[in-house]
């Protein structure tokens, strides 16, 4: 009798086994290929729009010679003219005159207060995305000198 030649039950288990573990690293590894770029996006989006606040602040607190403070921001400029920051739902807008423009679109909380010549800002960014990814920096300016 010839003697037929294969695999055993336990080499293809063996063999399944390893099939197995190799898939699910692979697995592993194409899942975090593909979301960890998507939560860094938010982790960025929220870091620009604190960086564009704050940018803003300073430019105009630099320049004002008085402020009030709260839920939003009053700037008085060298030539009285004033320069608001307010939240308008998720928004927060810079209103100077007739122009109107929107500096962060994804802010949860934001705080100004005013003591002396400082204006110290508390925001939160919360960009809207499935990561639940937040940033929240403190901000101080000094206004200009008197």
């Amino acid at each position: 009798m010839k003697r037929e030649y294969g695999f055993t039950l336990l080499e293809l288990a063996i063999a399944t086994a390893i099939a197995g573990f190799i898939f699910t690293i692979l697995g592993v590894a194409m899942y975090q290929v593909l979301t960890i770029p998507e939560s860094g996006n938010d982790h960025l989006t929220a870091q620009h729009e604190l960086q564009n606040v704050a940018h803003w602040l300073s430019l105009d607190g630099q320049m004002a010679k008085s402020a009030t403070g709260g839920s939003s921001l009053v700037l008085t400029l060298s030539d009285n003219t004033s320069v608001t920051y307010s939240l308008a739902g998720k928004e927060l807008r810079r209103r100077h005159g007739t122009s109107n423009m929107t500096l962060a679109k994804n802010i949860k909380v934001v705080n100004f207060s005013v003591q002396n010549r400082y204006i110290t800002t508390n925001i939160t960014s919360a960009p809207a995305g499935r990561w639940g990814v937040s940033e929240n920096k403190t901000y101080m300016t000094y206004l200009r000198p008197g």
